[in-house]
């Protein structure tokens, strides 16, 4: 019992007896200096620093997450403040392989040698020595935004020198922009730079739209194919953030964020005069007319531009008339009746169409389209005073007169009225009236029905007439 008593109080000294010999200070105990940190994924740091030490330990608010023998790691980081330290770790390795051999007499208890091994017992055969620990490198870490963002709101229109010129909103201010252009099942890629030397006349930006020009020797020193005219493209863009070094915020170009990708945009390369105008203005701007104006370059080509009133059934194009053209880039259209026009402004040279503006929907409101509230009073004899409120824009009124029998059966029904008299009475804006006579004797005991319709007439620009709705009203006379 004695013996095997002694043997353990041995086994206790062996920790103590093969460390003894700790390393004097060297040049693994200097402060390990940080040289980077960034961002490389969401929620993950990584840290580079220089140093001679044999291990370090990393620290990330006051707890170990790591025991590395490399210069640089990965550390896992949520958003806000977070304190990184790292410690330079000397390791004084007692057996590699845990087992060594004990000579039992040299302490006096007899039994030759003995062979132990530390790892059977669960004794770890190392010793730690910290060094001098870094400073403490302090983050405000906010994940980068961009990897969730996506490319909206493309745009494609044509140059003067017919280049592609590619527009998108980008709140981000990325540092790359990767372009992809197919054509049937090619494909090619490009990367803008907003820092590149070549392209900083190929970017510009208005607040956060930016727009780049698909120049054709930019994109062949880039091995991409150059859009053509007549072509059918699509392109799509993501945006690339390079990671910022929380040690000098500068940038870290070798490390890079990618956005989602955009949606596609399909855009045809069509000459330049065959871009579609934009609408600046469309509006009613008086009775039965509605005044369009727009925004085009064609580059003294000499274009016309039409102006085409789009027929459509819930929605559905079924049709379009041409309402007229000009080398301007305004156009009145007059005598409209009421309702809802749907207009596009069509770019035209030498008989070949270019792209239709976006849809302009006008409501026409025309006060004389509706028809005239009649009044009728009879006065003495065989009189009868017409009073209605007459809107601007007629110029006549039109009153026929229907003369029915009141002692027919066919009056209950209104089918005995027979056209007796019609006649014009030329318009004033406002109240007007009227004083009718019935030249013929009537029955004093039945009377006679007399029924009045009116309506009004205006002449239009080519030589026509339009007509308001029609009103009635119907009186006895005795």
């Amino acid at each position: 019992m004695k013996k095997i008593l002694c043997i353990l109080a041995v086994l206790l000294l062996v920790p103590a007896v093969f460390c003894a010999g700790a390393a004097e200070e060297e040049d693994w105990t200097k402060a390990p200096v940080i040289t980077k940190a960034y961002e490389q994924s969401v929620g993950k740091i990584y840290i580079e620093w220089e140093g001679n030490a044999p291990l370090y330990q990393v620290f990330v608010d006051g707890n170990k997450v790591a025991d590395t023998p490399f210069n640089h790691q990965i550390l896992n980081a949520g958003k806000g403040t977070h304190s990184i330290i790292v410690y330079p770790v000397y390791v004084t390795d007692i057996d590699s392989d845990t087992k060594f051999n004990i000579n039992l007499d040299a302490f006096g208890l007899g039994g030759g040698n003995i062979t132990l091994d530390l790892a059977t017992l669960g004794l770890d055969p190392k010793e730690f020595t910290p060094g001098n620990p870094s400073r403490t490198l302090e983050i405000d870490y906010k994940p980068n935004q961009i990897m969730n963002a996506r490319p909206e709101r493309l745009s494609a229109v044509t140059d003067s020198q017919n280049r592609v010129v590619l527009s998108f909103e980008d709140p981000y201010v990325a540092d790359e922009y990767l372009l992809t252009i197919k054509r049937g099942s090619n494909m090619s890629y490009v990367t803008f730079n907003t820092k590149g030397e070549a392209e900083k006349e190929l970017i510009s930006e208005n607040g956060s739209m930016v727009s780049l020009i698909l120049d054709p020797e930019f994109l062949r020193s880039h091995e991409c194919f150059v859009p053509e005219i007549d072509g059918e493209y699509r392109f799509t863009v993501q945006f690339r953030k390079y990671a910022t070094d929380f040690t000098t915020g500068e940038k870290e170009g070798s490390v890079v964020s990618d956005s989602k990708v955009s949606a596609e945009l399909v855009y045809r390369l069509a000459p330049l005069w065959k871009t579609a105008p934009v609408i600046t203005f469309a509006s009613q701007t008086a009775d039965g007319q509605l005044t369009v104006a727009w925004d085009h370059e064609d580059y003294g080509t000499g274009v016309e531009y039409a102006v085409m009133k789009i027929n459509k059934v819930l929605g559905i194009a079924t049709g379009e008339e041409r309402l007229g053209s000009t080398k301007g880039h305004e156009f009145v259209v007059r005598d409209l009746n009421n309702g809802g026009y749907c207009i596009n402004i069509v770019p035209t040279l030498k008989g070949e169409k270019g792209s239709y503006s976006a849809d302009a929907n006008i409501e026409i409101k025309n006060e004389w389209v509706l028809a005239p509230t009649l009044s009728c009073e009879q006065l003495n004899g065989n009189q009868v005073r017409l009073t209605w409120k007459a809107p601007g824009n007629i110029e006549k009124y039109h009153i026929t007169v229907y003369r029915g029998d009141n002692a027919s059966l066919l009056r209950f029904v209104d089918l005995d009225f027979g056209k007796y008299a019609e006649f014009d009475v030329e318009a004033a804006e406002g109240d007007m009236e009227y004083i009718y006579t019935y030249d013929e004797p009537t029955d004093p005991e039945n009377g006679i029905r007399l029924k009045f319709e009116i309506y009004g007439a205006r002449s239009t620009t080519s030589g026509g007439e339009q007509h308001s709705a029609v009103s009635g009203k119907t009186i006895i006379i005795k």
